[in-house]
């Protein structure tokens, strides 16, 4: 069973799912549409609930202000992460 959905979608997200369609070579909108919303469904409660604009501009913040650390190799990371 399916259910047509007229939806009235906005030109930048269109270019969004554009992106993806030709990323992912799919043949069509509805195709990437469909993609999209069923991966959407099928994530994990925190990550749907997470808010993404909010942690990356407190990422950004800490990038401004020097509170970022560089590692010269994975093991040097691994030290840090330990301490």
């Amino acid at each position: 069973m399916s259910r047509k959905i007229v939806l009235e979608i906005p030109d930048e997200i269109i270019k969004g799912i554009d992106a993806f369609k030709d990323s992912k070579n799919l043949p069509d909108e509805e195709t990437a549409i469909f993609r999209l919303l069923k991966y959407a469904l099928s994530m994990p409660p925190y990550f749907k609930n997470f808010d993404w604009e909010t942690a990356e501009k407190e990422a950004d913040e800490d990038i401004l202000e020097g509170r970022i650390k560089a590692f010269s190799s994975v093991n040097e990371l691994l030290t840090d992460l330990k301490a």
